[in-house]
């Protein structure tokens, strides 16, 4: 199936980990322009380029969008990936805790959405691809408490965003996986990482290249009536 990105220019806010790298991946096999912004770090062969970006500092995420247009002349999607994970009884949580993986997980997305709208108000195309996850919707138990009230206000806030797009052509969406392998998962005890696999009714963790499959297909025109969605890709672990 062709996807109808050749040439479209993807923002990929956060983008250095392993989601990142097969997103750019998957956009480079259709022809798109992957941009990850992310803080400095290893070369990314993945990507067309890189910009740095801290998503705790607006004119960080400011300068970033700024660069990708005075390269590429637009951004037709946008997707949010930066996030840091957190587990452990809330009751344990610091104030800095708290304050820093919110600033991260929800400020940051808040902020790549913000500069992204205006921009794709101007153009003729907007695909806005929020990654949050399930323990935004379940709350924590393996997860911490910051971790899924951030990742439950990814998911309001995609609602509110969709309802305020104002452009037909934009849409904003929502992707909530569950577990997913790689260094979150891996960093889990082998005992926690098992039992919750098993819980699982497909018996694994999600994959980085199927979160990317999810995520192009909203980047495309073929995705333009799906739109203030959650989409969910859990393996059945919760069915809501």
């Amino acid at each position: 199936m062709d996807l109808q990105l050749n040439d479209r220019v993807a923002l990929l806010v956060g983008g250095r980990g392993t989601m990142g790298q097969a997103l750019c991946r998957a956009l480079k096999g259709e022809g798109a322009i992957p941009v990850v912004a992310d803080l400095p770090g290893p070369a990314m062969p993945e990507a067309s380029a890189v910009v740095d970006l801290d998503v705790t500092q607006s004119e960080s995420v400011a300068e970033a969008f700024a660069q990708t247009l005075r390269q590429f002349g637009r951004i037709d999607v946008l997707v949010t990936l930066a996030g840091v994970y957190q587990g452990g009884p809330a009751a344990q949580l610091s104030a800095d805790d708290w304050q820093r993986l919110l600033a991260i997980n929800l400020t940051g997305t808040f902020l790549a959405c913000r500069e992204a709208l205006p921009i794709m108000q101007r153009q003729d195309y907007g695909r806005i691809i929020c990654v949050a996850s399930l323990a935004g919707q379940v709350g924590g138990v393996v997860a911490g408490a910051n971790y899924s009230a951030s990742k439950a206000g990814v998911l309001s806030l995609v609602k509110s965003l969709a309802r305020q797009s104002e452009k037909p052509w934009i849409t904003v969406n929502a992707i909530s996986p569950g577990p997913v392998d790689g260094s979150m998962t891996d960093a889990w005890p082998d005992e926690q990482r098992d039992r919750v696999r098993d819980s699982i009714p497909l018996k694994r963790f999600a994959t980085a290249d199927e979160v990317a499959s999810l995520a192009i297909f909203l980047a495309s025109p073929r995705a333009a009536y799906i739109h203030g969605a959650r989409i969910d890709l859990n393996g059945g672990l919760f069915m809501g």
